[in-house]
């Protein structure tokens, strides 16, 4: 195991910002090269590095389960910008200063309401949040679905993006059509289901007569959710659907479908820290 680390490592060796030591590397035992690691490199790299082995891996798995493997420059591009994100997040603000010189305030500042956040589902259950966005000057619709659990980890997440331009309504209900698709496929066993579409959470809760396409896509994503007994189909605010929405403005940039499992995506690994 050791071995193989070491030598996609030594493959990637002209992408690392950092040099590392390969013969020296192939001849420890396992553990003690990340030992070693840790006293020669600094603090940014070594997390960088892990970053990396982290990305290495992640693709492994998606060539064990049928995807296509990523070029070495665009792990490490991906690596690199999951831990600026990383970084970022767990900055904390400094506090404001204080002028002594300057008398307390007395007003009372106004109360400010805050926005609704993502809620975890109950016990052993598992939301799906689905949300689209799209580029009308490229004609695309960009999809996005997350399913989390009751403590909040990812199960799944899934960027896809459509070629056509779409009515508002149109978009929701394709987007959650897609979204269900995906899940069934997978077998993911969804409970809880959360869109910021007002008027599809509200096509799903009656029957409609209507012709339009619209009401085809509705009976289409009706006859999906019958994959899913007993599932809640909500409307929430779209703070609380931050997730989705950043995978669906990640969907435009992608030319194939993009999914995670059982992982944080990092294009919103900000937003999954947020939410708690």
């Amino acid at each position: 195991m050791l071995s193989s680390v070491v030598n996609m490592l030594e493959s990637y060796g002209k992408l690392l910002s950092f040099s590392l030591i390969f013969l020296r590397l192939k001849n420890m035992f396992n553990g003690d090269y990340l030992l070693s690691l840790s006293t020669i490199l600094n603090q940014q790299d070594f997390e960088l590095l892990l970053c990396i082995l982290w990305g290495i891996w992640t693709d492994r798995n998606k060539v064990v389960h049928g995807g296509s493997p990523r070029q070495p420059a665009a792990i490490v591009t991906y690596a690199i910008r999951f831990h600026e994100d990383f970084s970022r997040a767990r900055q904390v603000p400094s506090p404001a200063t204080v002028d002594s010189n300057q008398p307390p305030a007395t007003l009372t500042p106004p109360t400010v309401q805050q926005a609704p956040k993502w809620q975890p589902p109950p016990n052993n259950c598992f939301k799906l949040n689905v949300d689209a966005a799209t580029n009308v000057d490229q004609k695309k619709l960009g999809i996005g679905a997350i399913i989390r659990d009751h403590n909040g980890s990812v199960v799944a997440a899934y960027s896809k993006v459509v070629q056509g331009s779409f009515r508002s309504d149109e978009m929701e209900a394709k987007a959650l059509f897609h979204a269900l698709n995906w899940a069934s496929q997978n077998r993911f066993a969804v409970t809880h289901i959360e869109t910021d579409a007002l008027r599809v959470s509200n096509a799903l809760s009656f029957v409609s007569q209507d012709l339009s396409c619209f009401s085809d896509l509705i009976m289409d994503v009706r006859c999906l959710l019958s994959f899913f007994p007993q599932v809640l189909v909500t409307h929430v605010k779209r703070s609380a659907n931050q997730a989705a929405h950043g995978l669906a403005k990640f969907s435009l940039g992608l030319d194939d479908d993009f999914c995670w499992i059982g992982e944080v995506p990092y294009p919103i690994f900000s937003v999954v820290v947020n939410d708690f």
